[in-house]
């Protein structure tokens, strides 16, 4: 059986996380740590249904996407801290 070719404007890309919309498969990063998180299978594994889209090439391409978009937009990325405002005793 022939595999569906998978292509970039398949998946949907956001700072929450990236999904491949035909499966509904997706990786969502913790929060503080974009190259750690969850995956989520949604129907990939459902290949019948699915049009026989390769999982290891599906993620393979997430993975791909998802450290591009992560490099190119670290600012959206980086931890904010906060600092206590002084008190006047500091100053």
């Amino acid at each position: 059986m022939e595999t569906t070719f998978i292509r970039r404007d398949q998946f949907s890309i956001s700072p929450r996380g990236i999904v491949h919309k035909p499966t509904d498969a997706a990786f969502i990063p913790n929060l503080g740590d974009p190259h750690s998180g969850m995956f989520r299978v949604g129907q990939l594994a459902n290949n019948r249904s699915m049009k026989n889209f390769d999982p290891v090439n599906v993620k393979r391409m997430m993975r791909a996407l998802w450290v591009e978009y992560v490099t190119e937009n670290q600012d959206l990325f980086k931890a904010t801290i906060l600092k206590a405002p002084r008190s006047r005793n500091d100053r």
